[in-house]
């Protein structure tokens, strides 16, 4: 074998992490692949897999002309390459309505999200909120994605990128303590993820709203901590691993007292 040439099998897997990757967002900018093929491959040629992928119909590309820029989607023979692995692919759509400024901007920045948090934790699954939403009812809270870490702690990502209003946050705030104070509840925390200009507002306002549940229930972070791995987190600043294990912790506590 040559030095430096990869197996068929090395390939597929290389293939198929990138076009679940896509899966999950619905689609995704050539520089978010870049990254993908970097970050998460550990790839010294992103490029080679992205044209690769496009030249053997698994991906395809939209223009919008609007905001200028080129995003890439499943094809039928992407979905078909990874049926096996994503049991929600037939409810894979494509609409390039959703790429307008604002859904763009906040597909961005949980897109940015989602590489802070596999540098930080140990993620075994990423849930996207569109297939979420195929299992849940109209009135529950839909984050913007679940994460399912490696020792199972399930936690529902919000990324804000826009002010909402204190009322708003009353409704997000009920609804969370209502699914996660069931006797089966969805969500063992929320993590908030808010732009740097945001997260003083949003902090501010939550602990106003009900703080004995926030502290206990709620991680909040924005992009400038997360670069260098901060959240807040029972009235402390700490490692995002740090308050995961505090979170995995309280929970084995209380499944050993029931």
């Amino acid at each position: 074998m040559k030095k430096g040439r990869i197996t068929q099998e090395e390939q597929t897997y290389r293939i198929g992490m990138l076009l679940r990757f896509i899966f999950i967002f619905r689609y995704v900018t050539r520089e978010q692949l870049l990254q993908f093929g970097k970050d998460r491959l550990k790839l010294s040629h992103q490029r080679w897999l992205i044209d690769y992928s496009v030249k053997r119909g698994f991906i395809a590309t939209y223009h919008e002309q609007i905001l200028m820029h080129k995003v890439y989607y499943l094809t039928a023979r992407g979905k078909a390459f990874i049926s096996k692995y994503e049991s929600f692919i037939r409810h894979y759509r494509f609409d390039h309505t959703n790429t307008g400024f604002n859904t763009f901007a906040h597909q961005k920045a949980v897109v940015e999200s989602y590489f802070y948090l596999y540098k930080h934790l140990d993620i075994k699954e990423w849930i996207p909120e569109w297939v979420i939403k195929k299992d849940h009812w109209a009135t529950d809270k839909i984050p913007d994605g679940v994460i399912v870490t490696s020792s199972g702690l399930k936690i529902a990502l919000e990324v804000e990128t826009w002010y909402k209003k204190r009322g708003t946050w009353k409704t997000v705030v009920y609804r969370y303590n209502r699914e996660m104070s069931s006797s089966a509840p969805r969500y063992d925390v929320v993590l908030i993820v808010a732009s740097n200009s945001c997260y003083d507002g949003i902090k501010n306002r939550l602990f106003y709203i009900d703080r004995e549940f926030i502290k206990k229930a709620f991680i909040i972070s924005s992009f400038f901590m997360l670069d260098i791995d901060r959240c807040f987190y029972q009235d402390e600043y700490m490692s995002l691993k740090e308050a995961v294990g505090l979170i995995y912790d309280r929970k084995s506590v209380v499944k050993a007292a029931s």
